[in-house]
């Protein structure tokens, strides 16, 4: 194995982009940005998601830390559902392929950088069919083999998650207990732990954990 540093590379985009009108997909980059940046705010700089939007509906994104990369994936996720609900009132999904590997060409700009960590993520993305919503790719054929079954499991979560579910859940994930949650979104605490009974939260975190034990 290289004794480079390791890096989580995302390659992602909106999945069924072609059932969008054009004026409701024009205003997709801005939610993918708002979204990312919401998480950001959150988040340690090592956790943190830089990213470039290539086109409308495709980007590129970059976190330093392999071990937080889920996590910050996960929020973003969430974020990302409930928002094009807020904001455009369709229920809008993304395809994303994570690669974790060595940058052996760095670039200021994510898209003029390469390595393995970008190879994979972008290979992920390419073969995914048009069902899945999470790949995360490694050198380590081990490793693809579990991950492949955990983000099938986690791929009918996503597709399951309401965008009501997908807000408690972002909130959860970025740490807040579920009083604060309440506060929050101005309904009752049973009421948030309803929503995260039903986004399957348990879940959620237990799938974080093992992704974080295995790459630590």
């Amino acid at each position: 194995m290289s004794n480079k540093p390791y890096y989580s590379i995302i390659a992602g985009e909106l999945a069924d982009s072609h059932k969008i009108s054009q004026e409701k997909l024009a205003r997709i980059p801005d939610i993918i940005r708002s979204s990312l940046q919401a998480v950001n705010k959150q988040k340690e700089p090592a956790d943190r998601i830089e990213f470039e939007i290539i086109r409308m509906d495709e980007f590129l994104a970059k976190i330093e830390s392999p071990n937080g990369a889920l996590h910050s994936l996960l929020m973003f996720v969430s974020r990302f559902r409930y928002e094009t609900y807020k904001e455009l009132k369709i229920r809008a999904e993304l395809q994303i392929s994570m690669g974790i590997g060595p940058i052996e060409y760095s670039q200021k700009e994510l898209r003029e950088s390469d390595g393995t960590a970008f190879r994979e993520a972008a290979s992920g993305l390419n073969g995914m069919k048009r069902n899945q919503r999470l790949l995360i790719k490694t050198q380590d054929k081990s490793l693809n083999d579990e991950f492949k079954v955990t983000c099938g499991f986690m791929d009918i979560l996503i597709h399951n998650w309401s965008d009501e579910q997908a807000e408690a859940l972002f909130y959860s994930l970025s740490g807040k207990n579920q009083v604060k949650i309440s506060e929050e979104l101005n309904i009752s605490q049973p009421a948030v732990n309803r929503r995260l009974k039903a986004a399957h939260w348990d879940a959620t975190d237990r799938f974080i954990k093992r992704y974080e034990s295995l790459v630590k």
